[in-house]
C-alpha cells in the first residue's frame, strides 16, 4: 500500500466519523494538511525504524535462541516460589493478598506495556516483579535509542500476568498450579507493539480529534508492521538483562511469547 493510498483511507475513516465536518471546504483543507504531515511523520520514523535496527530473522542466532531458553519453566517454577505467596486458587486469594500489601495492581496508564487480552482481575503482580516490568519495558527503550536517539518509544505487549488455579481450569479444561499461579511472572506477546508516534503539529479542536484517532490507529498498524524489528530489540533486552542476573526469560515459541520470571536478589 502506498502512501496515497494510505491518505485516501485515512480520510474516508475521518468523512465517516466526523460527518459534514470534513465537507466544509476551510476545514476539508486543514484536514487535508494535517493528514499529509502526518503520513510523512509516519514514513519518516518508520524508515528510521528499518534502517536502524536489523530484522530477528537476521539477528536471532541460534546461539541466543538457546541462551533464552536454557532457563525451562521448571527453573522458573522454582524462582516464584521465593515470592512467599501460596498459588492462587481464586480471585478472592488475589485479593486477600492485596490487602496484605504481598500483591499490587498492574496499572498500565502512562506507562511503556499495554496488556493484551488480559482481564482486569488479574492484573495483579508482587511488588518485586513490577518493579522488574518497569525494568524491562526501560531497557528496551534504552536498545531502541542506542541503534538511534530520535526514534519513539514503543510500548510492549503483556499477555499474562496471574493465572489462578481456577482460571486455569477455564483455559485449559484442568485444574493445576503453574509458575503464573504466585504473582511472580508474566509473558510479554512479541507478535504486537504499539508505537507512541507524536503529534506533527498543534491544531484546532477537529485536528486534535483526528489526531487521537490517528495516534491510537497508527500505533497499533506501525507496531505491526515493525514487529520484526522491535522482536530483535526485545531479544536484545532480555539477554543482556538475563546476564545481568535481573530475570530468567524463556522463549515459548508455540505460545509466540517470553514468560519472564524476575529473580530475588
Amino acid at each position: 500500500m502506498n502512501r496515497r493510498e494510505v491518505i485516501i483511507i485515512i480520510l474516508s475513516v475521518i468523512i465517516i466519523l466526523f460527518g459534514s465536518l470534513a465537507y466544509n471546504s476551510s476545514v476539508s483543507r486543514s484536514v487535508v494538511k494535517y493528514v499529509d504531515k502526518y503520513t510523512d511523520l509516519c514514513y519518516s520514523i518508520e524508515r528510521g525504524y528499518i534502517e536502524s535496527i536489523p530484522i530477528y530473522r537476521d539477528y536471532a542466532t541460534p546461539a541466543f535462541i538457546r541462551e533464552l531458553q536454557k532457563f525451562n519453566l521448571k527453573d522458573h517454577f522454582t524462582q516464584v516460589v521465593k515470592t512467599g505467596i501460596k498459588p492462587l486458587h481464586n480471585e478472592k486469594e488475589i485479593m486477600e493478598n492485596v490487602k496484605a500489601g504481598r500483591l499490587v495492581e498492574v496499572n498500565s496508564e502512562n506507562k511503556l506495556f499495554y496488556f493484551y487480552n488480559v482481564r482486569k482481575q488479574y492484573r495483579y503482580l508482587t511488588p518485586k516483579t513490577i518493579e522488574g516490568l518497569n525494568l524491562v519495558t526501560e531497557r528496551f527503550q534504552q536498545k531502541i535509542r542506542s541503534h538511534r536517539k530520535d526514534l519513539p518509544q514503543v510500548k510492549i505487549a503483556i499477555s499474562s500476568v496471574i493465572r489462578t488455579v481456577d482460571y486455569q481450569e477455564k483455559v485449559f479444561g484442568r485444574k493445576f498450579v503453574s509458575s503464573h499461579s504466585f504473582g511472580g511472572c508474566f509473558d510479554i506477546f512479541f507478535e504486537d507493539y504499539f508505537v507512541v508516534v507524536p503529534d506533527p503539529q498543534s491544531g484546532n479542536g477537529t485536528e486534535e480529534s483526528i489526531g487521537d484517532l490517528l495516534h491510537k490507529r497508527f500505533g497499533f498498524l506501525m507496531g505491526d508492521a515493525l514487529r520484526e524489528q522491535f522482536r530483535t530489540i526485545l531479544m536484545e533486552t532480555l539477554i543482556e538483562l538475563q546476564r545481568e542476573g535481573v530475570l530468567y526469560a524463556f522463549l515459548e515459541n508455540d505460545n509466540r511469547c517470553y514468560h519472564i520470571t524476575i529473580l530475588s536478589r
